[in-house]
């Protein structure tokens, strides 16, 4: 307003100024236009989706204990979950296993198994899982899908009933297959009847989508399949003839030889071939001789008693040859008398034996031990510790300590 009112005064000096008309004054209006440009800049985000499988109604948590935990720890240490006592009780190894694969198989983390989670735990794992012959039923629990069947392995003896009944799970077969994979076909529905003492496969199948089953596994126990030569803890029987550690060496060795069908020979010292002898003369000489697969230990004289005459101190069996003849001596020609022999697994072993055998090693092998009243039977499976397929390679009545 003060510049409007001091060009107002200029005018009118300016006008009286001049003394006459007024000075007429055009003013111009000028508009500048001032052009804005706005650059807009556009950010785009990259946003990747992570894709999590629902969970499904849990079927085993934390706290149970049963035959579906024992599946699913048995399925996590097949998956490299985890390291578990597959004992079916549901603990916080057990927890942090099933959520380290939850989250691996992109799931939801529940910590809980579900049929989803052990469906893909079971695709995951290409191992049989071993079930034990006992003498009550088992109820085992697994999943299958139409080209993955679970499959389970057994060991039965000779003339044994294995029976499987379904007790959950939509559609799924039953097939048992024998250690060369031929299937045994049923005596009647789910129940087989097996002939041959062995190894063999339940294989539990589905029609189409994974399913999630419970089966009931029953065994009704045959007998072992024995041999002519019985190997026992305190020496060796062939039919009804026993020879007892701490016999007569030379009567041991006649019988032996007339037993395998080399007749009767008079003078043990005529045969020269597997002897050896201990060196150290404070000890008595452990010498013997090494025959169609045995081999009979001796003790020699005794230094202190020039007049004991040897004796039978222990046997090792390590598996059949030929007979005198030339003829290959049957596989069991000599077992234990619940069956087993050298080339059987651990697995036969122990499905025999059950808890009465226990694992020990010394410095180059490893041996599980059975011991009873008359003394020990040593079962040899060499320098690696066995798994349940490994043979046995030697039957001793001694095991080996350096």
């Amino acid at each position: 307003m003060r510049r409007i009112a001091l060009l107002a005064a200029f005018i009118v000096v300016a006008a009286a100024c001049t003394g006459g008309e007024a000075a007429t004054t055009t003013e111009s209006s000028t508009t500048t236009v001032v052009e804005t440009t706005t650059t807009t800049s556009t950010t785009v985000v990259e946003t990747t989706t992570t894709t999590t499988l629902p969970a499904d109604p849990p079927i085993a948590s934390s706290g149970d204990e049963n035959e579906t935990v024992q599946a699913a720890q048995f399925l996590l240490n097949c998956g490299g979950y985890g390291d578990l006592k597959v004992d079916g009780k549901f603990g916080p190894a057990t927890l942090a296993a099933v959520q380290a694969a939850q989250t691996a198989l992109g799931r939801a983390t529940t910590g809980a198994v579900d049929d989803g989670t052990m469906a893909d735990l079971a695709r995951g794992c290409a191992d049989a899982r071993p079930l034990s012959a006992a003498a009550d039923p088992v109820t085992v629990v697994g999943n299958a899908a139409a080209a993955d069947p679970e499959v389970f392995t057994i060991t039965l003896l000779s003339r044994s009933t294995l029976s499987v009944a379904v007790l959950q799970g939509t559609g799924v077969s039953v097939t048992v297959t024998d250690g060369t994979g031929t299937v045994i076909d049923p005596t009647e529905r789910l129940v087989w009847d097996v002939e041959a003492q062995g190894d063999y496969r339940i294989e539990i199948g589905a029609e189409a989508e994974p399913v999630t089953f419970t089966i009931e596994v029953g065994v009704v126990a045959g007998t072992a399949k024995t041999g002519d030569w019985i190997l026992a803890t305190n020496g060796v029987t062939y039919k009804t003839t026993k020879l007892s550690l701490g016999a007569d060496a030379g009567t041991v060795i006649d019988k032996v030889f007339e037993f395998l069908g080399h007749g009767v020979r008079g003078n043990y010292d005529e045969f020269d071939t597997g002897w050896y002898a201990i060196t150290d003369p404070l000890d008595m000489g452990l010498r013997g001789i090494f025959i169609e697969g045995f081999a009979f230990l001796f003790y020699g004289p005794d230094p202190n008693n020039l007049d004991r005459p040897e004796t039978l101190a222990r046997i090792r069996f390590e598996g059949p040859s030929d007979d005198a003849a030339g003829t290959p001596r049957p596989d069991n020609y000599a077992t234990t008398a619940k069956g087993i022999t050298v080339g059987d697994t651990l697995a036969d072993l122990t499905a025999a034996y059950g808890s009465g055998v226990k694992s020990g090693s010394n410095s180059t092998e490893h041996y599980y031990r059975f011991a009873d009243s008359g003394g020990v039977l040593c079962f040899y499976f060499g320098a690696t510790a066995p798994a349940d397929s490994s043979p046995i390679t030697e039957i001793a009545t001694e095991c080996r300590t350096g």
